[in-house]
């Protein structure tokens, strides 16, 4: 009887470890347009529309143009900052990973309009973000840039650039609930950047440099591309020449966010009073850990730093062991993260860790020393690989004992 209960139990085991291989070894894709709806879209007219655009009263409203690139450039609504439209692609709301940057810069916001030329796509598109876990009001434009045109409402045509005041700049960059994420974007050369740049309030809507220079190489314009596509940027210079003519190299690259010049660039904010700063390396990271352990075991440590000025964090560890972690983050200052890495090879390795703000300004190296000792064989070890290697030992020693 006991026999049976064991083999039965083994059976069962056998089961679920198969049943657990087959679900862990199957990929689970998502499919964004087969998904029932958790909500609906709801339909309004283009006169809807404009009147939503037209009254901070009622909060704010972003409108999300998702037509193609040619279409957006050549001609768009017009509406006041900052309920302005802004731009992505319906093709790119149909992969999977760019749908989710989507909602990483759209989703956390109140309500959203979506529009097209003539309301087929914009429809389509809402489903998508509403299959994405939207929990917003989403609206589809019905008719489209068509009907917006047909009713007499007013368009833009702009080559897909906004030229803006240093007040409108000022209002986009210190409020972030409000009207959304805008990145500053400094394309004057080094040394104009080092001796001071605008301050639009607490990271992350503080200024980047990426001098245009840096953005007429192609390297550097890819670079500039993987990192920014889809968000909203603001270009100055210290007139508005150079931030120009960058705004276009990115309208030419493809770019697909918003791009916003400022006029007058950094001339014309001070001559309006507003603040400039400059900029210090963030602060040494703290890291910390275990002091020791076993060679193959997970090992957490955790990192963390703090910004004279609070401009976001990055770190870098490199764990002695020809491996590292490569740029990560960033985080607010004084947040800590956790990083997990594995030794292969007994020894005392020396973790070096250092932080860089925002502005890429690094701070200086820190070190702790942590020991992977030689792993002690137990006597369980040594019994089993025994049995293992003499299986007539087991009867003999059985025998023995009675």
């Amino acid at each position: 009887m006991e026999k049976k209960t064991i083999v039965s139990f083994c059976i069962i085991g056998l089961m679920l470890v198969s049943s657990c291989i087959s679900v862990t070894g199957t990929r689970i894709e998502k499919n964004y347009e087969s998904q029932p709806l958790t909500n609906a879209v709801i339909n309004i007219t283009v006169n809807e529309t404009w009147d939503m655009l037209n009254n901070l009263g009622d909060g704010i409203q972003f409108y999300i143009d998702v037509r193609t690139n040619g279409e957006w450039m050549g001609e768009r609504i017009d509406t006041p900052i900052p309920e302005h439209p802004r731009h992505y692609n319906l093709h790119l709301l149909q992969d999977a990973t760019m749908l989710d940057k989507f909602m990483s810069i759209y989703g956390g916001y109140d309500t959203l309009i979506i529009g097209c030329k003539s309301g087929g796509r914009s429809w389509k598109g809402a489903n998508l973000i509403l299959n994405a876990g939207y929990n917003g009001s989403l609206y589809n434009m019905i008719g489209g840039l068509n009907e917006w045109k047909a009713v007499g409402r007013p368009t833009v045509v702009q080559g897909g650039i906004y030229n803006i005041t240093v007040d409108d700049v000022d209002l986009l960059c210190n409020d972030l609930l409000a009207n959304g994420f805008h990145i500053p974007i400094d394309v004057r050369n080094p040394n104009e950047w080092y001796s001071g740049f605008i301050d639009t309030g607490p990271w992350p809507e503080s200024p980047v440099w990426y001098s245009k220079p840096i953005l007429e190489t192609p390297e550097g314009l890819q670079d500039f591309l993987d990192i920014y596509q889809g968000n909203e940027v603001v270009l100055y210079c210290a007139g508005g020449y150079r931030s120009l003519l960058s705004a276009y190299i990115l309208w030419g690259a493809g770019f697909n966010g918003t791009i916003y010049n400022m006029l007058g660039g950094i001339t014309a904010w001070k001559d309006a009073g507003k603040p400039v700063r400059n900029n210090t390396e963030a602060d040494e990271p703290t890291i910390s850990g275990p002091p020791k352990a076993g060679p193959g075991v997970n090992v957490t440590f955790t990192i963390s730093a703090t910004d004279p000025e609070d401009d976001g964090v990055l770190f870098f560890i490199d764990w002695n062991d020809t491996t590292d972690t490569g740029w990560f983050g960033p985080v607010y200052p004084g947040e800590t993260v956790d990083v997990i890495h594995m030794f292969e090879e007994k020894g005392t390795y020396t973790i070096s860790a250092k932080a860089k703000d925002y502005h890429g300004n690094e701070s200086d190296w820190v070190t702790i020393d942590f020991k992977v000792p030689r792993t002690r064989t137990s006597i369980f070890s040594i019994l089993e690989l025994f049995f293992e290697r003499f299986p007539f030992a087991s009867t003999v020693i059985k025998h023995l004992l009675g």
